[in-house]
């Protein structure tokens, strides 16, 4: 781990999990798919994308699973963009979010995720 990212996890209150599933997290104000989730924790989420995402915005999003996984509808969040690095051959964007807004519902369904 380097040291951007220890200094990152000393941060944050819930330790991250990677998920195993294919999760896509899409803008709910544009319909534009962002990426797809990479971790996530009570607190906050990281995603990988193709575009960069812009720092320091506020997002309406939706974290959709796959048909097959057999979960119910999408988990509804409002999140922080708080950070944005490309990838080293610059063809993805790694981007780190603050959950802001979940429901009683979603959240629980998120602490499912993270086991």
């Amino acid at each position: 781990m380097s040291t951007f990212e220890n200094s990152i996890q000393e941060m944050r209150g819930h330790k991250r999990v990677e998920v195993s599933e294919v999760i896509h997290v899409t803008d709910r104000q544009t319909g534009e798919v962002l990426g797809q989730l990479v971790n996530i924790s009570e607190e906050g989420f990281m995603l990988l994308g193709s575009k960069p995402v812009t720092e320091d915005n506020i997002f309406q999003l939706s974290l959709e699973f796959d048909t097959e996984s057999g979960n119910a509808g999408p988990i509804q969040i409002g999140a922080e963009s708080l950070w944005c690095h490309a990838s080293g051959d610059q063809t993805q964007h790694w981007s780190g979010f603050y959950i802001i807004d979940i429901s009683d519902e979603d959240l629980e369904r998120v602490r499912n995720l993270t086991g």
